[in-house]
């Protein structure tokens, strides 16, 4: 995936303001009216249609905010093959998976909701959609708010649980999901995401979080150093974390309110975190003191944050050790 591409020319304008006021509205300027990346580097209209995704929309009556999601059964092939190369600042990290289905020990049943991150969208995590399926899972792949085709304003993985929880729920009264074995699989922001979820809700499996996103401002700082190392050396980082903290005042969203954290260590149900030793927006290090029962982590290597979308062949391992052991519980 391309790093932000105009994102030199925010830095480069906020060069002639040197009132630091100006700079941090400016970054959240920036942040709020950012576009999503395209997702035709990471998987073609075909495969989607191939895979046979079927793509939806749920609408709130009381607002008219309307989710968009994709969904689909398990499926039946019984070989699962693919490459994907993630592009990051002249650096590239590959997801691959080559998987036969009777190496699998068992047969998989339940529903895997995926949540992408921040500035993506749900095409993003239909690679690893499509390995659930694949495992036996029914799937739903929805984009959160004002990212891909939703509706509404980004809430920065906050607020969204509050229209996914219900929308959840939408799903199991229409009989589309079902309740058993039921997991939530949340990359980057979309990990904060699921993590709210799964303290609303008394029907999750467990939790799987993929990279997940530090506290806004520190990722947004990350970012900066990884995308752009020499104009943020320049703009100051308290600049660039305060235009972090306004964007979120602005949607009434609180900075601890992004930190997951807290979440992780209050939470009771299985949860299994995922993070690279060379993702350097979120980095392994972040997460390395947690030690609860509930919590698995796993530490894999050589993948840039913005491959974690993306199921490969190190994390299927982990995955499988997990559910077997979560499952059996």
């Amino acid at each position: 995936m391309k790093s932000i591409a105009n994102l030199s020319v925010l830095f480069s304008t906020l060069l002639l303001h040197p009132i630091r006021a100006v700079c941090s509205q400016m970054i959240a300027n920036f942040i709020e009216s950012s576009k999503c990346f395209p997702f035709d580097e990471i998987i073609t209209i075909e495969r989607i249609i191939k895979h046979g995704f079927k793509k939806d929309k749920y609408c709130f009556v009381k607002d008219g905010i309307c989710i968009s999601y994709y969904h689909g059964p398990p499926l039946i092939d019984q070989n699962l093959q693919y490459s994907v190369t993630f592009e990051a600042n002249g650096s590239e990290s590959t997801a691959s998976m080559n998987l036969n289905k009777s190496s699998l020990t068992r047969i998989y049943s339940g529903t895997v909701i995926l949540l992408h991150g921040f500035r993506v969208s749900k095409e993003f995590m239909l690679n690893s959609a499509i390995y659930f399926r694949f495992l036996g899972y029914h799937v739903v792949v929805p984009d959160l708010l004002g990212h891909g085709e939703s509706g509404g304003i980004k809430k920065y993985g906050v607020y969204d649980s509050k229209l996914i929880n219900p929308f959840i729920n939408n799903l199991i009264e229409a009989d589309i999901i079902k309740k058993d074995n039921f997991y939530i699989v949340g990359n980057s922001m979309g990990a904060l995401t699921a993590t709210y979820i799964s303290n609303l809700r008394t029907d999750i499996s467990g939790v799987i979080l993929l990279a997940p996103m530090p506290q806004f401002d520190q990722a947004l700082y990350n970012h900066s150093k990884v995308t752009h190392p020499i104009l943020s050396k320049i703009i100051p980082e308290q600049d660039i974390r305060k235009g972090a903290s306004l964007v979120l005042k602005k949607n009434n969203i609180n900075l601890e309110d992004t930190n997951i954290i807290p979440l992780i260590q209050s939470s009771k149900i299985p949860i299994l975190l995922i993070s690279s030793d060379t993702d350097r927006i979120a980095p392994y290090s972040d997460y390395k003191g947690l030690s609860q029962d509930n919590i698995d982590l796993v530490k894999i290597h050589n993948r840039n944050h913005q491959s974690m979308t993306t199921i490969g062949d190190d994390e299927h391992i982990s995955i499988i050790r997990w559910l077997n052991k979560t499952e059996k519980e």
